[in-house]
């Protein structure tokens, strides 16, 4: 087939203009090239005349391995996940070596693209389906636990809107499914009360405290705070992961703002040199991910300014970048941030970034409540994409699984095969 006609029909695709059985002539020539080189040089060419993409994306003509398109009557099977109501085409493999795989996604009005990172080591890809799963687990939801001042617990995920207690001068409203705000009633407190709202494994909640301040706890966390803000500072306690959004707070005498303070993993009011951290804030929106089983606690700021503070080390971070607390207590700025994919949990996705494979499967134990474990060595694969946390797990493991890495589910417990 002339080259010409395949970048007028590769062309087609990228724009979204392409007609149905042009997607399969296009399908049909993409599995029938063999030649690597023209296949990749192709579709290069048609990506940077395609004026809503500026360049191709980093080693993407070195990456095609896949179908363009998988529709009715293709030589493929397609198979479609609601990714932000858009069709996320998950497209059939082919054995080509040292190739690793290229999925284009269909965006509403734009294209971006998912790839699976090649191994360390060259390997020749099988031409095979990934395994089917016989067992399959659901995917977390709006779970969480209420500890009120008295030691009493109310369980969230099944209660119902409306006033649910009172705690001091505030009433503790259940808004909406997974929303509870304290609502101040207007008198002065007689008194500070503490809650505690954790998050089991498989759950997550957002929380509106007494200031106005908006809170979004991920799977196996949890936040200490009081019922109400009093003095010159407000201070909650965190673990696991937490989304902010602090609501600026003013003291009338003097016009002061009051200082919104986080302390991460810190069992008492001042975080000592060996235990926490403390993040000081001034109305601003930023992602804590202190889960004690990573490497480092991310932290990382969208908008405003905070403060991060170990012992007597400080660093201050700007929108857009991010602070790595390392378990030597050495702080560590990235000035280049993906915020993306640091609040990717908040709005319902995984979102990976050439991420190897027990990160994302740490991601996954929080949200589908897993043990995990290897049964040989650690494949060196890494993983690049988007994918809605609203998924079955066996969704999850099928996009691995493309990657010729496999596992074993029993219950709640995956192993990854060797």
């Amino acid at each position: 087939m002339a080259s010409e006609r395949i970048k007028y029909l590769a062309e087609r695709f990228l724009n979204q203009t392409i007609k149905e059985e042009e997607k399969i002539e296009l399908a049909n020539w993409v599995n029938h090239c063999s030649q690597d080189e023209e296949l990749s040089g192709v579709l290069e060419q048609a990506w940077q005349k395609h004026k809503a993409i500026k360049q191709m994306p980093e080693d993407m003509s070195e990456r095609i391995n896949a179908f363009i398109y998988a529709g009715e009557g293709a030589v493929g099977k397609e198979e479609v996940e609601f990714v932000n109501n858009s069709r996320f085409i998950t497209y059939w493999k082919r054995s080509w070596v040292r190739i690793a795989a290229a999925v284009f996604i269909l965006m509403s009005g734009s294209i971006a693209y998912v790839k699976l990172y090649q191994r360390e080591q060259p390997v020749i890809a099988k031409n095979k389906v990934p395994r089917q799963m016989k067992q399959d687990v659901p995917p977390g939801g709006n779970k969480a636990v209420l500890t009120l001042s008295n030691g009493s617990q109310i369980i969230l995920d099944s209660a119902t809107n409306g006033l649910l207690a009172k705690q001091g001068n505030a009433e503790l409203r259940m808004r909406s499914a997974g929303e509870l705000a304290y609502v101040s009633t207007g008198s002065a407190a007689s008194e500070v009360m503490y809650n505690t709202m954790s998050t089991p494994p498989g759950g997550q909640y957002k929380l509106i405290l007494p200031d106005g301040s908006v809170v979004w706890l991920n799977a196996a966390s949890s936040i200490r705070f009081p019922t109400a803000f009093t003095g010159k500072e407000r201070k909650v306690t965190i673990t696991g992961e937490a989304y902010f959004e602090v609501a600026p707070l003013i003291i009338e005498e003097g016009k002061k703002k009051v200082p919104f303070i986080v302390l991460v993993n810190s069992s008492s009011a001042t975080p000592s040199q060996n235990e926490g951290m403390e993040i000081q804030v001034l109305g601003t929106h930023f992602n804590v991910n202190a889960y004690e089983e990573e490497d480092a606690i991310k932290t990382t700021l969208l908008e405003g300014a905070v403060k991060i503070v170990k012992g007597n080390t400080s660093s201050s971070l700007l929108p857009g970048q991010q602070a790595l607390l390392q378990k030597s207590g050495k702080i560590k700025i990235d000035k280049a941030a993906d915020t993306e994919e640091a609040i990717a949990w908040k709005d319902g996705y995984f979102q990976f970034s050439s991420s190897d494979l027990p990160s994302v499967l740490r991601q996954a134990a929080r949200w589908y409540n897993l043990e995990v474990e290897f049964a040989g060595d650690i494949p060196k694969d890494r993983f690049t994409g988007k994918i809605s946390r609203t998924v079955n797990l066996s969704r999850l493991l099928k996009w691995m699984q493309w990657s010729d890495v496999h596992f074993k589910l029993e219950g709640r417990k995956i192993t990854v095969l060797p």
